[in-house]
């Protein structure tokens, strides 16, 4: 079965680590690192470390784009992008030592309306109807905020989406197979204050029974599946947090998993944590499943 990951705004992520950020004084930078990344990049390197064998889209920029093929080489992670004029955005992560980290991120380079047409009939020449296609984070300035719409209505197969703002409202209205947004995001989309994971389950099944599977993670404390049968929340496991970056990434791949392995949804809801926590914890996805707790059913 394939899976095409669709990543738009792609960029570098510059990682900061100081002891405590002082607001408007000099802070001492105790490590540094650097990579390509994006949304779909990681969850596509996550899925090949659960031995899966996704292929990355979406745009790549020529002025600097040699670093995430490389990337995309080194992890033996097959792409084929639409190659645009201009460089790849910097988002700049500064992590703290309490675990609290604050984001810097770009919006990207132009992307002209051919660029974008030429993407979509790339998509649409492979519209696997037994695949599954995944989209992934933000829009660069150019890309209509309705493009995962689009592609949620020509591919024939499974749609997992994983944005916000308006390209996650209008991508909810081309019924994707399932969603996975972040606590915030979810409250952001609607305009309501959701802080339980009683009252996240209440809201998906009153305003988002038309898809199929609903992933709510809510950082520190876990994460809500809810789908047209049943809903669950599975707390999160208190590990030593030395990373946050891309968490909620390695979620979506663990869900996706979880899905291609015919996992039951509360076993889809387990890996989608475990692989969120093995992030956070620096470990692998083995070690921590077995910490996970079972998730309990919500009564919706």
């Amino acid at each position: 079965m394939s899976i095409t990951v669709v990543n738009l705004n792609p960029c570098v992520d510059i990682v900061y680590r100081v002891p405590s950020l002082l607001h408007g004084g000099t802070n001492r930078v105790t490590v540094t690192h650097e990579e390509a990344a994006g949304k779909g990049i990681n969850v596509a390197a996550q899925l090949k470390k659960l031995n899966q064998s996704p292929t990355c889209l979406g745009f790549n920029f020529m002025q600097d784009g040699e670093k995430l093929v490389q990337k995309l080489d080194n992890l033996k992670i097959a792409h084929n992008f639409e190659n645009v004029a201009g460089k790849l955005r910097t988002n700049i992560k500064l992590y703290e030592d309490s675990g609290t980290m604050t984001e810097l991120n770009q919006q990207g380079s132009y992307v002209s309306e051919q660029h974008v047409q030429n993407l979509l009939k790339k998509i649409a020449e492979i519209n696997d109807p037994n695949g599954i296609l995944v989209l992934c984070g933000s829009l660069p300035p150019g890309v209509p905020s309705d493009i995962y719409a689009k592609l949620i209505a020509l591919w024939q197969g499974r749609v997992f989406v994983d944005t916000s703002g308006e390209p996650l409202q209008l991508a909810l209205q081309s019924n994707p197979f399932a969603i996975k947004p972040n606590i915030d995001e979810l409250s952001a989309a609607f305009d309501v204050t959701l802080s339980t994971p009683q009252a996240v389950a209440t809201f998906c099944r009153s305003k988002l029974s038309h898809i199929p599977m609903v992933c709510v993670s809510m950082g520190a404390d876990g994460a809500v599946l809810v789908t047209p049968d049943a809903a669950y929340f599975c707390p999160a496991v208190k590990v030593e947090a030395k990373s946050l970056q891309g968490a909620g990434d390695a979620m979506v791949a663990g869900i996706i998993y979880g899905v291609l392995t015919n996992k039951t949804p509360q076993d889809i809801l387990r890996y989608g944590v475990a692989a969120a926590t093995a992030v956070v914890a620096d470990d692998e996805i083995e070690n921590i499943l077995e910490k996970v707790a079972a998730p309990c059913a919500l009564h919706v």
